[in-house]
């Protein structure tokens, strides 16, 4: 009866084969699935720099006229132009929202184009913007100035309320 078994028994063979078909297709299938979802996205540049140090400044040679030193501050209610010798200007804020009104933005980069050929060699401006004062605002006063002829801009935190 032992023989029986032994006969009747089949041996087990195991297929070591790997099967890659279903992985190569579930990959080519992912691989566009993948591109088509990310995001691209374009990088720019805004070239800004530091204000001046008070000290540096006094070292240099000093010229026959004092520079400029344009400033457009940006307050709750108005934004406020003002330099070296020049009488500040004030232009009102309309709007309140995150990005300022075409009109105001206008009339800005007016003044400023004003300012800056009258002050021939001018090309810095600082941005004194308070913490409340929305990213996208600061940007739309950066592109008035770059406009306005103006592109080294600095930027400046304010905490006082007025100049």
């Amino acid at each position: 009866m032992a023989l029986r078994r032994r006969s009747k028994r089949k041996s087990l063979t195991v297929n070591t084969d790997l099967k890659l078909m279903p992985l190569m297709n579930i990959i080519i299938a992912l691989i566009p699935m993948l591109l088509l979802s990310a995001v691209f996205l374009e990088i720019k540049v805004i070239e800004t720099s530091l204000p001046r140090d008070a000290d540096a400044s006094a070292a240099a040679v000093t010229p026959d006229s004092p520079p400029l030193d344009l400033a457009v501050h940006v307050r709750k209610a108005a934004y406020i132009v003002e330099g070296h010798g020049v009488d500040p200007r004030v232009l009102a804020r309309r709007g309140g929202g995150s990005m300022p009104d075409s009109t105001t933005m206008l009339q800005l980069t007016q003044v400023l184009r004003t300012l800056a050929a009258t002050h021939p060699g001018t090309s810095e401006v600082r941005i004194v913007a308070e913490s409340r004062t929305h990213y996208q605002e600061v940007i739309a006063l950066m592109d008035a100035a770059r406009a306005a002829g103006l592109v080294n801009t600095a930027l400046e935190g304010s905490t006082s309320e007025g100049i």
